[in-house]
């Protein structure tokens, strides 16, 4: 059925309501319930309608427009792609960009999308079905960037936590010292227990002796792993860099000479942020290239804005280990 000939009249006959009640539950208005918006979002999609503010949009003369959505001004890993991204815009300067703040990714910012008449969304934010149901409903496109995503209709670049894991593993396994005392520091984070799973699961299948300890930072005191670190647990994996240094902010206000102390300790983080951001302090890190990060997602935006209908992409980066000079 063609795109023009769809109308809301024709969606509420397929489903036996009113136009009235199409309109609203498309705009996603309150006096609609969640039922019945899902019911007209699903047919509308199934016949193919377009709403008028999207095929306005669509006029050649206007660049191509994506929207950059962030939660967090701190977070110095999706901070430095975010950089390497925007820097590849402005070499290139093919489409337009903006940049939206938003705690969460709901219809609300797809709705900002709507009104920015962006054609694209680049996001590291999780998202409900229903989020991605009323994006394509609007004809913007999503690409997921950092972690897998299970959608297998949206194109989706991701990092190697599974190699990185593993070579974080190794590295803290091969230093013999005669410690087989291994700590997993992270947060409450699907990320961060995967990332422990892989972890654990390769020391134990290299040194069966291993003694694994797991912390958690959102729900733990700092004095809980002061007590790991002096009961022998001296070789930490943090679930990435960030975390990594907060935590010895917080170590060595909470015991001064904390590294004094403790002379033998080895770290390794994920991210390797020191190589990108100036002033951080050089640590052991599972190194992830943010420049070819940022241009692989750059190919994959650019080839969704070309092509359409072209196959969905799923680019998984490789990672390396950093070692602190």
């Amino acid at each position: 059925m063609s795109l023009k000939n769809v109308s809301l009249k024709q969606i509420a006959s397929e489903l036996n309501i009113s136009v009235n009640t199409v309109s609203h539950a498309l705009r996603d208005f309150s006096d609609i319930s969640d039922e019945t918006k899902a019911k007209v979002r699903k047919k509308a999609i199934e016949l193919g309608y377009m709403p008028n503010h999207v095929a306005q949009k669509m006029r050649k003369d206007e660049e191509p427009l994506v929207a950059i959505v962030i939660d967090s001004l701190s977070n110095l890993y999706f901070n430095t792609f975010i950089n390497e991204l925007v820097n590849l815009f402005q070499q290139k300067d093919e489409y337009d960009f903006l940049l939206l703040y938003a705690k969460t990714l709901n219809t609300n910012v797809i709705k900002q999308c709507i009104l920015q008449r962006a054609d694209l969304l680049i996001t590291h934010m999780h998202f409900d079905e229903d989020v991605y149901e009323f994006a394509k409903l609007n004809d913007i496109r999503i690409i997921f960037v950092g972690s897998r995503l299970n959608n297998t209709e949206i194109d989706n670049v991701s990092i190697d936590n599974f190699a990185g894991c593993v070579l974080a593993a190794r590295h803290l396994e091969s230093i013999k010292d005669g410690n087989d005392k291994y700590l997993y520091v992270g947060i409450d984070y699907f990320l961060s227990a995967h990332r422990y799973s892989i972890f654990k699961t390769e020391l134990k299948q290299t040194n069966k002796d291993a003694l694994i300890a797991k912390f958690n930072s959102d729900r733990e005191s700092i004095s809980v792993l002061y007590s790991y670190v002096k009961e022998g647990y001296r070789k930490i994996f943090f679930y990435n860099d960030m975390l990594g240094y907060e935590i010895f902010d917080q170590l060595e206000k909470y015991a001064p000479d904390f590294r004094k102390d403790f002379p033998d300790l080895r770290i390794v983080g994920f991210d390797g942020l020191s190589t990108y951001v100036c002033g951080l302090e050089d640590i052991d890190s599972i190194e992830i290239d943010f420049s070819k990060f940022a241009e692989s997602t750059y190919d994959i935006m650019k080839n969704r804005i070309e092509q359409p209908k072209s196959e969905t992409q799923n680019v998984v980066l490789p990672v390396s280990l950093h070692l602190k000079k």
